[in-house]
This record gives C-alpha cells, sequence and structure tokens, in this order.
C-alpha cells in the first residue's frame, strides 16, 4: 500500500490566508504493509479507526478552500501520533516558515475532534498553552465565532491546553501564533459514545450527524476568516 504522507492541501494562491490547519489524528489507515492477519485479535484491526479523531476529515479536510493550508496524516495514531515529539524531523516547521514568508506571520491552527467521555459536556475547547501560545485576541475571535454559532466555548481546560504541536510551534513573539481546537466528536455523530466504542469494534462506521458536521464546517470558514483579521488588528496595535 503506498500513502502519500503527509497530506498536504494548499488554498488557491489567490484566496490564501496566513492560516495553517493541521490535523495530526486525521488518519484511519495502518502502517503500510500490515494486513488483518498480522494482528493478534481479528477484532483489533478496528482499533486504527477508533483511534483516530472521529469524523476530522469531514469538519477540517475542506479548508483549503478557503484559504487555509492543510496538513495532516492518513495514518492512525494507533501507529503514529504526530502530535507527540520528535526529533529527527518535523513537518510542520517548514509549513509554519511557508506561511511567515509569504504573510509576515503564521496562524497555526491544531485541529481536533474529541473524546465524549473526556470532553464530556464541553463542546468546544480552545487550547493555548494558557495564553502563551499566542495572542489572546485570536484565541477570543475563534470563541466569539462558536459562540455566535450556538457553540459552548471553554478555554484551556484541563487535558485540553495544547499539545506538543501548539506547545512546539506556538512562538507569538516571533509570528508564530497557535491555537488547539477540541470538536467534542458527540456532536459529530448520531450514536452515544457506549454505541460508538461497540460499532468500531464490530468494524462499523457511526453514523453522521450531517445537520452538526454542516454547522461546524460553517463555523470553521468563519473562523478561518476571522483569524487573519484579528491578526492584523494585533498588528496595528
Amino acid at each position: 500500500m503506498s500513502l502519500a504522507f503527509p497530506i498536504v492541501r494548499h488554498p488557491a494562491p489567490e484566496t490564501a490566508r496566513p492560516i495553517l490547519v493541521s490535523v495530526p489524528h486525521y488518519g484511519t489507515q495502518p502502517l503500510p504493509g500490515i494486513a488483518a492477519d498480522d494482528y493478534r485479535e481479528p477484532s483489533f484491526a478496528t482499533f486504527a479507526y477508533g483511534f483516530a479523531d472521529t469524523f476530522a476529515a469531514d469538519v477540517y479536510g475542506e479548508l483549503h478552500e478557503h484559504g487555509a493550508t492543510v496538513l495532516a496524516t492518513p495514518l492512525s495514531r494507533m501507529f503514529v501520533d504526530v502530535n507527540r515529539r520528535r526529533d529527527d524531523f518535523e513537518h510542520h516547521e517548514g509549513a509554519v516558515r511557508s506561511r511567515r514568508g509569504a504573510h509576515g506571520d503564521a496562524i497555526l491552527l491544531d485541529g481536533h475532534t474529541g473524546s465524549p467521555r473526556r470532553m464530556k459536556d464541553h463542546q468546544v475547547i480552545i487550547g493555548t498553552c494558557h495564553d502563551t501560545s499566542c495572542a489572546p485576541a485570536l484565541a477570543a475571535a475563534a470563541s466569539g465565532v462558536f459562540a455566535r454559532h450556538g457553540f459552548d466555548v471553554h478555554e484551556n481546560v484541563s487535558g485540553y491546553t495544547g499539545g506538543n504541536v501548539v506547545a512546539t510551534f506556538g512562538r507569538p513573539r516571533t509570528g508564530v501564533h497557535a491555537l488547539q481546537l477540541e470538536i467534542n466528536a458527540a456532536l459529530l455523530m448520531t450514536s452515544t459514545a457506549d454505541e460508538f466504542i461497540a460499532r468500531v469494534r464490530r468494524g462499523e462506521i457511526p453514523e453522521r450527524h450531517a445537520a452538526n458536521i454542516a454547522r461546524i464546517r460553517a463555523c470553521l470558514r468563519d473562523v478561518v476568516a476571522a483569524l487573519p483579521v484579528a491578526l492584523e488588528a494585533c498588528r496595528e496595535r
């Protein structure tokens, strides 16, 4: 099996914004060369899907059509978690540098869909490493967009303050602003958390909540439009 690694989707040049959307838990594929009979138990093959961020491709995958560059991996984090430290190679570095080179500053939006069991009643959580990875105005802009779309938004909730990607690249003093976005996967499917786990173990994909996914996609389009405006306002202060 041949996989493109990483997945990179560029916007049309005339629509390009200074935003890189990173989706580190996008993929659902096993490592090349791994077959179904390589798993100790046949049901383990379904875990590649279960370890991915549920429906991340549905909510983040088309943002290049609205001016952002999308960077993702086809591999499930069951095998490779690219939101962890790695000392020898880093895809994000070149992508962030190119955004800065083209626009003077860069915004890194690290996109996730979170476990309903862990996020509980939180619908949307924005993480900024406790206001150190980006200018507060950018987090406020993103939060405001979600609130206007009717979502409950919190910032820097324990366990969701910002993973390795945000902590590594968020350097607002050098012109790189990074924020982590967690959307509760319960919003994206019609199954309960227990039903979701049972379906994945059976090798089934849960049913999408089409209306909520459409709402969130519209919201993310507005976030991508609002963040550069907030960044420009920061420059003018």
